[in-house]
C-alpha cells in the first residue's frame, strides 16, 4: 500500500531499504509520548505484540524532474 501511495504522488523505483519492529519500550524515551500513554498501551496491547507495536519503515525512491513550465521543490 505505501509504495502505491508513494507512485501516486510522482515517485519512482520505490524500494524498501530498511524494515524494524519498533516496541513499546522504544516509545518510552520520545516526549511526544508521556508516559501516562506507554503504561496505557502495556496495559491495552497484547504482551506478545509489545515488541513489534508498530515498524520503522525506509524507502528509497526517485521523483524525475519537472518538465513544462513550472517547478517546486519536493
Amino acid at each position: 500500500m505505501l509504495v502505491r501511495e508513494v507512485e501516486n504522488v510522482g515517485f519512482q523505483a520505490v524500494s524498501t531499504v530498511d524494515r524494524r519492529p519498533f516496541g513499546i519500550a522504544a516509545l518510552a524515551p520520545y516526549p511526544v509520548f508521556p508516559p501516562e500513554f506507554v503504561q496505557f498501551l502495556k496495559r491495552v496491547v497484547p504482551p506478545e505484540r509489545h515488541d513489534e507495536l508498530v515498524w520503522s519503515l525506509v524507502v528509497r525512491a526517485t521523483k524525475p524532474a519537472a518538465t513544462g513550465g513550472g517547478s517546486h521543490a519536493a
